[in-house]
C-alpha cells in the first residue's frame, strides 16, 4: 500500500541568504554562515527615498549556506484535525498539552532550553487558521530538530488530529554572486541558450494575465508601477526580538505588499553572525516576469503586459514561515483567507521562487497549491540551488507544480541548480551571465529604483511563470495540466546539456504559443482519434499534439474539456472534470491507480465512478472526487462500495506516522496496517472505538470486521472487542 501523505520531515534546513563583497573574483559557494560582510552604513541620494529616480545598480552576493544539522529549527507546528472530530477550543489545548508532556519523555524530547528560553515543556499555544482549516501553533521557542521531531510525532498519535508537520521557515532560492554582468538581457534573445521572445511578442504578450509573485514583497520602480495590482502582507511574525522571518513593519498581515527589506542585523540571522543586506528579491523576480516594455526605461519582462500580483510572506533573512507562504499562495488565487478580504485580482499563475529541503511535500503547501490548481491558476516553483535532485527540495516536489531548473547562457545546466525531478528548465544564469532585473537602491530599507543582476533557479522561475502568462493569454481556457503538458511538450534540449536531467528540456516559448495558437487544428490519430471521433461532442476540440513516451508506452492528448489516455493493456479512456482532477492529484499515469480503463459510469449511489488498472475514483456532487486503490480500497467495495455502509469516500486515503492509513468515508473511516490488514469502523462501534481513543487507545487497531454473536454484534481489535446489542456497546480487554 502506498499512501498519499505522511508526515513531513522535521529536520527540513532554512538556510540563509548570504551576501558577498565586491570583487569576488569567481562563484564558488560558501558554506560559512559567518562569513559575510557587515552592512555599510545606507548611502542618501540627492533625489530621496523614491522610486521616482533609477539609477543601475549591481547586487553581489554568493550561493546560500545551509544552517548547521541538528540545530534550531522552528518554532511552530502545523496541526490539522481530522474533519467531523475536530474538538473545542478547550480540548484543543488539553491535545496540545497532551502531546508536550509526551513528547518530553522520547529520547531527544526534552532537553535544555535554547538561550533565553527556560522552559523544558513547551507551551502549545494556537496563533491562527491557515490553509484547509489547518491551525498554526507556536511552542512559544525555537526548536531544535530533535526536540521539534518528538512533538510532531506525539501530535499525528492523538487520534483526533489528521496532520502535523512543521511551520518550516522557508527561503528565497536566488544565487547571487561577484559582479560580472551582462548589459543586455541575453536570456530573452534569439540564441541557443535564450527564449527568443521577440519572435512570440508579435502573438502575445501577456495582457489579460495576473501573476502573483509570493515573495519578500515589492518596492515602487518606474519599470512596475504600471503593471502592480493591490497585493497583501502574510508574514505573520511582527513582535518581540527581530529574527529570521521577523515583518519589519509593526504588525502582522496587512494590505500593504511593500518590501520593507530582508536584511539581517547582527546576531539576526545566525548567532553570532554579521549583518546582510536587503535582496529585493520579490522586486527582481517580478521584474523578470513582467516588467513593463516599449516605455523606454530599464528592461523588458517576459510578461510585459501582464499584471502583477505582489504577495508578501518572506521577512527579515531572506525567511518566512511555510504556513505564511501556503496562505499566501491560496489568497493570491481568490481563496477565503479569514479575516482578510477576498482577493479581488485572482492570479492566473503563481511564482514561488523559494524553497526548503524536505523529502516530501508538506501537507499544508500541497493543499494551498491543490488549491490553486483547482481554481485554474498555474504554479511555478524553483527547482533549488543545491545541485542534488530536486525531489528533495520543497515546493518544487509538491504535486501539480511546474518545477523549473536554471540554465546558462552556453545552454548547459547551471552547475549549483538542481535537477531530476524537475519539468523543464529556463535561463537563471550563473556568474559570467547573470539576469539582469528590476531591483532597489536601498542598502537595508527600501530606497530608490535601480537595476540588478542576480542568479539562481529565482530567477529562472518567473521567466517560465511569464512564458506560462503567454500560452494562456493565446488561450485562456487551457487547464494548468494542459499548460504543463504542453509546456513539455515543446520544450527543446538544452544545447550545453543537463548532468542528472533537467526535465523535458528548455522552455520553448515560441513553439508553445505558436501550437496553441493553432486554436483546435491538431490531428487525432490511431486509437485516441478513434474515440475523439466517438464522443468529440464531450472532448471538445484538441489542444494539444499526441505525445507519447509516457510509462508503460503510452499516449495522450489534451482537449477542450479533458483528456484521452492510451496504453497497450488498457486503449484509449477519456478523463475529465474533477475525477481527473483527484487523478492528476495522486500523479496520473505515474500514479498508485495507473492508466483508465473504463469511462465515467453512473455508480448507483447520487455519483459516478471511473475504473484504473489499479483502483478507482468515486464522485458525488455532496464529496467531491477521491481515489480509492490498495487494500482500504478492497476493503470498501467489501462493504458495498458507495452503496454499503460507508458511502462515499469524503478524501483521499492519508497516512500517520506510524505507518497507519486511514480512509474517511460519510459514514465511517477503514484503518490499515501491515500487522492488521484494512478493516472498516462505523456506526455505534465506530463511534465507542473513537470514545476510548481510537487507534492510539487501549484497543488499538480493528483486526476483524464486525460479526453477529447470538443477537450481538462484535468487532474484534488488536486489545479487545466491542460488543453491540439492543442499542448499546460493552468492551472486553484483552
Amino acid at each position: 500500500m502506498t499512501p498519499h501523505r505522511g508526515r513531513a520531515l522535521a529536520g527540513a534546513l532554512a538556510a540563509l541568504l548570504v551576501l558577498a563583497p565586491v570583487g569576488v573574483a569567481a562563484a564558488q559557494p560558501d558554506d560559512s554562515p559567518d562569513a559575510r560582510p557587515a552592512v555599510p552604513a545606507p548611502a542618501r541620494s540627492a533625489g530621496g527615498d523614491t522610486a521616482d529616480t533609477v539609477a543601475e545598480t549591481v547586487a553581489e552576493v554568493s550561493p546560500e549556506a545551509p544552517a548547521p544539522a541538528g540545530g534550531p529549527v522552528t518554532d511552530r507546528i502545523i496541526v490539522k484535525f481530522a474533519e467531523g472530530a475536530e474538538p473545542g477550543a478547550q480540548a484543543r489545548e488539553q491535545v496540545y498539552d497532551a502531546a508536550a508532556e509526551r513528547a518530553a519523555d522520547r529520547p531527544g524530547g526534552r532537553g535544555p532550553g535554547l538561550p533565553g528560553t527556560a522552559a523544558a515543556v513547551p507551551d502549545l499555544q494556537e496563533l491562527r487558521p491557515t490553509v484547509d482549516s489547518a491551525r498554526v501553533v507556536t511552542a512559544g521557542q525555537v526548536l531544535d530538530a530533535g526536540r521539534l521531531d518528538a512533538l510532531v510525532a506525539e501530535l499525528e498519535e492523538d487520534p483526533a488530529v489528521e496532520y502535523a508537520e512543521p511551520d518550516h521557515l522557508v527561503r528565497i532560492a536566488s544565487v547571487p554572486d561577484d559582479p560580472y554582468f551582462p548589459t543586455a538581457q541575453w536570456s530573452l534573445h534569439r540564441t541557443a541558450a535564450g527564449l527568443g521572445l521577440p519572435d512570440v511578442w508579435g502573438s502575445a504578450t501577456g495582457r489579460g494575465q495576473t501573476i502573483a509573485v509570493v515573495d519578500t514583497g515589492i518596492t515602487r520602480h518606474p519599470d512596475l508601477d504600471a503593471n502592480v495590482l493591490p497585493g497583501y502582507d502574510f508574514v505573520s511574525l511582527h513582535g518581540g526580538v527581530v529574527q529570521s522571518g521577523h515583518s519589519r513593519d509593526g504588525d502582522g498581515w496587512d494590505p500593504d505588499p511593500r518590501d520593507e527589506g530582508d536584511y539581517g542585523g547582527a546576531g539576526e540571522c545566525a548567532s553570532g553572525g554579521t549583518a546582510v543586506r536587503s535582496s529585493w528579491h520579490g522586486t527582481h523576480t517580478a521584474g523578470i516576469a513582467a516588467a513593463r516594455a516599449n516605455n523606454r526605461t530599464g528592461v523588458a519582462g517576459v510578461a510585459y503586459d501582464a499584471k502583477i500580483l505582489p504577495v508578501r510572506a518572506i521577512g527579515a533573512c531572506g525567511e518566512g514561515y511555510l504556513s505564511d507562504i501556503a496562505v499566501a499562495t491560496a489568497w493570491a488565487v481568490g481563496a477565503d483567507v479569514p479575516p482578510t478580504a477576498r482577493n479581488r485580482n485572482p492570479a492566473t499563475v503563481v511564482n514561488l521562487s523559494l524553497g526548503f529541503v524536505s523529502s516530501v511535500c508538506p501537507a499544508v503547501l500541497q493543499d494551498a497549491v491543490d488549491s490553486a490548481t483547482a481554481r485554474g491558476a498555474v504554479v511555478v516553483a524553483a527547482a533549488g540551488n543545491r545541485n542534488h535532485d530536486a525531489v528533495q527540495e520543497s515546493p518544487a516536489n509538491c504535486r501539480g507544480v511546474i518545477s523549473v531548473a536554471s540554465s546558462t547562457a552556453s545552454g548547459s545546466r547551471a552547475p549549483y541548480s538542481n535537477w531530476g525531478r524537475v519539468t523543464l528548465a529556463a535561463p537563471g544564469g550563473d556568474g559570467p551571465a547573470q539576469i539582469l532585473s528590476t531591483a532597489n537602491n536601498g542598502v537595508t530599507t527600501p530606497g530608490t529604483g535601480g537595476y540588478a543582476n542576480k542568479f539562481g533557479t529565482s530567477m529562472a522561475s518567473p521567466a517560465v511563470a511569464g512564458v506560462v502568462a503567454l500560452v494562456r493569454e493565446t488561450d485562456p481556457s487551457l487547464t494548468p495540466a494542459q499548460v504543463r503538458n504542453l509546456l513539455v511538450a515543446t520544450a527543446r534540449p538544452l544545447p550545453g546539456g543537463c548532468p542528472g536531467g533537467c526535465g523535458a528540456g528548455l522552455v520553448n516559448p515560441q513553439e508553445a504559443v505558436s501550437r496553441v495558437a493553432v486554436q483546435g487544428g491538431y490531428p487525432t490519430k490511431g486509437a485516441i482519434g478513434a474515440l475523439y471521433e466517438r464522443i468529440r461532442v464531450a472532448t471538445g476540440a484538441p489542444r494539444s499534439p499526441e505525445v507519447c513516451g509516457l510509462p508503460q508506452g503510452g499516449c495522450f492528448q489534451h482537449f477542450a474539456r479533458g483528456a484521452i489516455y492510451w496504453s497497450p493493456a488498457t486503449g484509449a479512456q477519456w478523463v475529465h472534470g474533477a475525477v481527473q482532477g483527484a487523478w492528476n492529484r495522486g500523479g496520473d499515469v505515474r500514479g498508485p491507480l495507473g492508466y483508465p480503463r473504463t469511462g465515467e459510469q453512473d455508480n448507483g449511489a447520487g455519483g459516478v465512478h471511473q475504473l484504473f488498472r489499479h483502483g478507482r475514483i468515486v464522485w458525488s456532487p455532496a464529496t467531491g472526487a477521491a481515489a480509492l486503490y490498495g487494500a482500504i480500497g478492497a476493503r470498501h467495495a467489501s462493504t458495498g462500495g458507495e452503496r454499503g455502509v460507508l458511502g462515499h469516500p469524503l478524501g483521499d486515503e492519508r497516512a500517520g506516522s506510524t505507518g497507519v492509513a486511514h480512509q474517511s468515508f460519510q459514514h465511517g473511516r477503514i484503518l490499515w496496517s501491515a500487522a492488521t490488514g484494512a478493516h472498516s469502523l462505523h456506526g455505534a462501534i465506530g463511534r465507542a472505538h473513537a470514545g476510548l481513543g481510537g487507534e492510539s487507545g487501549r484497543l488499538g487497531l480493528p483486526v476483524s470486521q464486525e460479526y453477529a454473536v447470538g443477537d450481538s454484534v462484535v468487532q474484534r481489535f488488536q486489545g479487545g472487542a466491542i460488543a453491540y446489542r439492543a442499542g448499546g456497546t460493552s468492551v472486553s480487554y484483552r
